[in-house]
């Protein structure tokens, strides 16, 4: 044997000394050393003179010292395994402290974890009992060494004042030698206390304390990485749910924004409907949805049901039309609230046909449908659940924020569909006015000829005067009849326009009062040029549309101001209509294609649409438009329109029809 064997109690307490850690390898018994050194001593001669009993006594000592050691190192071995086997604390603590007492030569082994809330020490002694102890700090000698920081090495504990001898009594166990030792983590904080009891030589000696200090010190290490282990754990745990809520937040907003793509498309109401809720039952994970708008003194309902008993989605959709009643869409709508009910004891809702004439409720949420300031409907989901388990469950804060996302949305696009729809009748009952009073008005004069020429037919004598006054006549209803054709085809729809005679002097008029307010309030002079003051057939109101979108454009084109001329005059068989503006010119690379749709540069929030718009009803009125332009000069458009109507073989008529009818 070696002399570096021989020396570990020295080695171990020299680099204690220096650098304030211990060795992990057991050190060899007192007795052993100073066996050893005799036996150094000892020649070969000397060993084989010695009496037969001395050398058996020696052997015997030597085999039962290296079987001691054997037995150490083997369960200190198993000590390692279970440090490393296992990152259940309490699984490869109970491993730990189960091989301790036969390292150490002890009876028993405890370990005390410090509670870092309240300070207080829980233990469980080794070896059979699993009893609980639980110390408070500074209580016994686990408590004090748990407190001060400090080892303590006692040889007889009824000696010492400190030692809690109670336990003793309970239990019958006799404690007589301890060797009690602080657990430290890196930081230098306690961890908590390790204690062995009752060495099996009469006392634990300085081999023992560091011993059992370096088995201390990797329960220690072991413990840290436990709670490091099960910190990552945690950690991971959170990063998965955070990754899950991301998820679904993300299908979330998927799902939003095909909610809000479907609100914008250009679909019927109920169609949808019936989207929109089968939409919402997928964000929400629900049975039912229902769709209630208030429709004057009625309720319209539009329910949505999935009849699957395995969520595969059997979908149920239909609308009623209801009385306002004591229904749960009604108290929405009256109180504005939101309402939630979980208790599995809410409304039944009808259903979709009589086999399945009502839908057993669990569970809803009624979320209100808000215009403004005004209810207009409710939104409602029934009985939510999760796909994969397909168990009533109840709805939550986020579904109540995540519906009324969508509630508003419904209302917002109802609402404005609505008043669309409100506008749209207003523009054609405006229409129908106009247009009634234009078909009055241009009656009136035919009219008012016939009856001129019926009463000088009544007064003259002369057969051919009145012969002249009746073929006058007969002209005045050929125009009378050729206006009600006219009209009957624009009612039809054969017809996109509704030609009328009109005066041009007074149609001028009107015009006038028009762009005069258009153009004045961006400091551009109006000129009119008015040559010719005579009748002519054309469709006024939507002429006007033209004029004004010729005078929008030339105003764009004219931001410091600026003239817009309107000139027009008789050219034969046409009535033509010269439009100059002094601004800056069309650019080139637009002339080519001037009058296609979207074709637009240069002006902010401009469409490209107005001059295409322009076409059309020229073409309509089968007449054709043309343009001169100049950088930095200014535009004239000029437009050609027939003073009379088109024939009904006329190519350009034919044409204009036929777009009518697709």
């Amino acid at each position: 044997m070696t002399k570096e064997t021989v020396d570990i109690p020295q080695r171990a307490r020299r680099v204690r000394k220096i650098t304030g850690a211990l060795a992990s390898i057991p050190a060899a018994e007192t007795e052993v050393t100073r066996l050893l050194d005799d036996l150094k001593r000892l020649s070969e001669e000397a060993f084989y003179e010695l009496p037969d009993h001395r050398k058996l006594d020696l052997l015997y000592d030597l085999r039962r010292q290296l079987l001691d050691q054997r037995r150490r190192y083997q369960a200190l071995i198993k000590i390692s395994s279970a440090m490393g086997a296992s990152f259940d604390r309490d699984e490869f603590l109970h491993m730990t402290m189960e091989h301790i007492p036969a390292v150490m030569g002890a009876d028993r082994a405890t370990l005390y974890l410090v509670d870092p809330d309240t300070g207080e020490l829980h233990g469980t002694i080794a070896q059979g009992a699993d009893t609980q102890i639980i110390l408070s700090p500074g209580e016994g000698i686990a408590g004090w060494v748990a407190e001060t920081g400090r080892s303590l090495n006692v040889k007889d504990a009824y000696d010492d004042p400190r030692f809690e001898s109670q336990f003793d009594r309970e239990t019958g166990f006799e404690t007589r030698s301890m060797l009690c030792q602080p657990l430290r983590n890196s930081d230098g904080e306690i961890l908590g206390v390790i204690q062995v009891l009752n060495s099996n030589k009469p006392h634990f000696s300085e081999d023992d304390e560091n011993l059992l200090s370096a088995i201390g010190g990797q329960i220690a290490i072991a413990l840290e990485n436990c709670e490091l282990y099960y910190s990552l754990l945690k950690k991971n745990a959170q990063l998965t749910e955070a990754t899950e809520q991301l998820e679904y937040k993300i299908a979330e907003l998927d799902l939003l924004y095909d909610i809000q793509r479907q609100l914008s498309q250009p679909s019927d109401l109920d169609t949808l409907v019936e989207t929109i809720t089968r939409k919402t039952l997928e964000l929400v994970n629900g049975k039912a949805c229902a769709v209630t708008l208030r429709d004057g003194d009625v309720h319209r309902v539009n329910v949505l049901i999935d009849r699957s008993l395995d969520y595969s989605r059997d979908w149920h959709f239909y609308t009623r039309t209801l009385r306002p009643e004591n229904t749960l869409a009604s108290r929405i709508i009256d109180s504005g609230d939101a309402f939630i009910c979980n208790e599995g004891n809410c409304r039944a809702v009808p259903g979709p046909s009589p086999r399945h004439n009502s839908l057993e409720v669990h569970n809803v949420i009624a979320i209100p449908l808000f215009d403004d300031d005004t209810c207009i409907g409710a939104l409602q989901v029934f009985n939510l659940a999760l796909p994969q388990n397909p168990r009533t469950i109840g709805f939550t804060e986020d579904d109540v924020k995540v519906l009324t996302l969508i509630a508003s949305q419904i209302a917002s696009t109802v609402a404005s569909r609505r008043r669309r729809e409100m506008r749209e009748k207003e523009d054609r009952l405006s229409t129908i006015g106009q247009m009634i009073a234009g078909i009055l008005h241009d009656f009136k004069t035919p009219f008012s000829v016939i009856s001129g020429y019926v009463q000088l037919m009544a007064d003259a004598d002369d057969a051919e005067l009145r012969h002249t006054y009746a073929d006058r006549v007969l002209h005045q209803f050929e125009e009378l009849d050729q206006m009600t054709r006219e009209l009957l085809k624009f009612a039809r729809g054969d017809s996109r326009i509704l030609l009328r005679k009109i005066f041009v002097h007074q149609f001028v008029e009107e015009i006038t009062e028009i762009l005069v307010n258009e153009l004045g309030s961006r400091d551009i002079d109006f000129e009119i040029d008015l040559q010719y003051r005579g009748e002519a057939h054309l469709d006024p109101v939507k002429m006007k549309r033209a004029i004004l979108n010729l005078a929008r454009n030339a105003a764009e084109a004219m931001p410091d101001g600026g003239t817009v001329t309107l000139r027009i005059e008789r050219d034969g068989d046409f009535l033509r209509l010269l439009f100059q503006d002094t601004g800056l010119g069309i650019p080139p690379e637009i002339r080519g294609n001037l009058f296609e749709s979207f074709v637009t540069r240069g002006k902010e929030g401009g469409t490209g649409l107005g001059l295409a718009v322009v076409k059309k009803i020229v073409d309509e009125h089968c007449g054709s438009i043309a343009f001169e332009t100049e950088l930095g000069e200014g535009t004239t458009f000029y437009i050609e329109l027939p003073l009379t109507p088109p024939r009904e073989d006329d190519d350009c008529r034919a044409q204009v029809s036929d777009e009518a009818r697709v």
